[in-house]
């Protein structure tokens, strides 16, 4: 507590409330249940096509060369744009107890990352705002149209989030997860959108690509824009995406 009261930063008071001890890993939660889902569905999506299965781009080669990158060409195609989303928010197999796997680790398998895409230059794909439902491997339409320019501004107008054919963007669902692990789940869904975070960044090394991570935007302007309410449902980063030029 001493920290938050000298810094006046009431993220150390949330730290030092939700550190371990032998008599509390996260019991302190009024948050219900799992809600018996691993990720929403939106319905009428468009299915994608099936990611490849190699790059002929070597693992160790991805993560010695990946960069932040914010020049990209005008136009995404739609394969390229599966395969990152595949990659790294997907499901990639079943667990034994019946659940998805994902391409990312999460806290308790309790997976509570989902993506949206915001496209403006996407081969194949209308301009609009899109969720990605994992299980189909699909993208659902929020609403159609070209938000790139609100997105340049809710981005405190950083212009490669603008000139980017495609945007993800990672939300959290934080009951998911604080159905398990109470107070310590803030920090876990954090750590999970890193993981998922990352593998935007390695496959679209891998692709040709680049991208960037942008954290920061106008949260109540975003959730906004993706219809989400900021509270069961919140913004976490958003990552440009593009063929690399430079």
């Amino acid at each position: 507590m001493r920290i938050a009261e000298s810094t006046g930063d009431p993220a150390w008071l949330y730290h030092e409330l939700s550190l371990l001890d032998t008599g509390f890993y996260g019991g302190r939660t009024r948050y219900p249940a799992p809600p018996g889902e691993y990720y929403k569905e939106l319905g009428g999506g468009l299915l994608l096509p099936p990611p490849p299965e190699f790059s002929g781009v070597d693992t160790l080669k991805a993560l010695k060369s990946r960069r932040s990158r914010r020049r990209y060409g005008p136009v995404l195609n739609l394969e390229s744009l599966s395969a990152v989303l595949y990659y790294s928010v997907g499901v990639t197999g079943v667990a034994w107890w019946g659940g998805p796997r994902r391409a990312y680790p999460s806290a308790g398998a309790l997976m509570p990352v989902e993506a949206y895409v915001v496209a403006r230059g996407v081969s194949g794909l209308d301009p609009g705002i899109y969720h990605y439902n994992p299980g189909e491997h699909s993208l659902e339409p929020v609403r159609l149209g070209d938000y790139s320019r609100a997105l340049y501004e809710i981005s405190l107008e950083q212009e490669h989030v603008s000139t980017a054919p495609a945007t993800i963007i990672l939300t959290s669902i934080i009951s998911r997860t604080a159905s398990k692990y109470g107070w310590r789940s803030y920090r876990y869904i954090h750590l999970d959108t890193g993981h998922a975070g990352e593998n935007i960044y390695l496959a679209s090394e891998a692709l040709g690509l680049g991208t960037v991570a942008v954290g920061a935007f106008y949260d109540r302007r975003l959730c906004a824009l993706l219809d989400i309410d900021c509270v069961s449902e919140m913004p976490m980063i958003m990552y440009p995406v593009g063929p690399r030029t430079g």
